[in-house]
């Protein structure tokens, strides 16, 4: 992840060193082509040293400040009958919105002030998003394939993808179980909202729990061997980080998973990590609550109790 980030810095750097270059190369061009504007310009450079010199020792011209003002004026003047304006020696962005900075301010609904990315970063990291995410898997799970292919039948189910749909829009999609019966399209739903995340540019990752269990139980093995290929151990090491670092995590299936010695302590600390961080994690299962319980005891079922949304997936009986 780190990688990425530094990948898209690095872009956001070049972009506005380019700009800076090419702004510097107009203004030679500019002045090359208007030798008053470029004399009139030399005029203001030697006005503001004398005003600095005085400055420093505490003194102030108003002679000098007129002749500022005067020479300011007239440049302006020089400028109109060219046909140039202020805006022509400026750096023109890559990126006109965020001005190649990355982040634009968006004001909440309380009126304060937030920094959020930028559709041009977004743009860039939404491909690598997609790869890692893990969606591949799932070519035709999304929410362009539209609620009445897979929720015809089930209005309650509709009305939740379709709010859905809305959050994920906004990023603001909470920690949700979806339980209930089988082929309902729980992973359907979970996985269109983690392609969802991963087109805007935020990470995801959709893991079936078995294969949560398997990279845990490889990534102990890795902390407890007595040597590991160093590549192999940066793989392990960061494929199992990008499970707590992912702002959206899909766990699906749970329940599937044989039953080891570790692997509830594992589930429970992924999800503390996940809670603290405030990173949001969708868990889908053919359980019921009470089966959910039995299984995994009261320290997994108070986390889903408190800090997760539940959605059952049933069927519905047609009127």
């Amino acid at each position: 992840m780190d990688s990425i980030i530094e990948d898209v810095n690095r872009i956001l750097e070049n972009r506005r060193i380019r700009s800076e270059i090419q702004s510097r190369e107009k203004t030679d061009r500019i002045m090359e082509e208007y030798p008053a504007i470029r004399r009139i310009e030399d005029e203001i450079d030697q006005l503001e040293k004398e005003r600095m010199t005085l400055s420093i020792r505490g003194e102030r011209s108003e002679e000098l400040e007129m002749r500022l003002r005067e020479t300011r004026e007239k440049k302006q003047h020089v400028m109109e009958e060219c046909h140039i304006t202020p805006e022509d020696f400026l750096p023109k962005p890559f990126c006109r919105i965020c001005g190649d900075t990355g982040f634009v301010r968006k004001s909440g609904s309380d009126g304060k002030e937030s920094m959020t990315l930028c559709g041009c970063v977004r743009s860039m990291l939404a491909p690598l998003m997609l790869r890692r995410s893990g969606v591949g898997r799932y070519p035709e799970y999304s929410f362009e394939k539209g609620a009445k292919d897979f929720y015809a039948d089930s209005p309650t189910i509709a009305a939740v993808y379709d709010r859905l749909r809305i959050l994920a829009g906004k990023e603001m999609v909470p920690n949700i179980v979806f339980y209930g019966c089988p082929g309902k399209g729980k992973t359907f739903l979970a996985v269109s909202v983690a392609r969802q995340y991963a087109l805007q540019g935020r990470s995801s990752l959709v893991m079936r729990l078995p294969d949560f269990q398997e990279l845990a139980m490889e990534h102990r093995k890795a902390l407890q061997a007595f040597y590991l290929a160093p590549q192999k151990e940066r793989d392990i090491e960061e494929r199992f980080a990008y499970l707590s670092e992912a702002d959206l995590l899909v766990l699906d299936d749970l329940g599937v998973e044989p039953r080891t010695a570790n692997h509830e302590a594992d589930l429970l600390s992924l999800m503390d990590k996940r809670l603290l961080s405030g990173k949001v994690t969708i868990i889908t299962t053919n359980y019921d609550m009470d089966s959910l319980r039995q299984r995994y005891g009261s320290r997994f079922f108070d986390r889903i109790d408190r800090s997760y949304k539940r959605i059952c997936f049933r069927e519905e009986k047609k009127a």
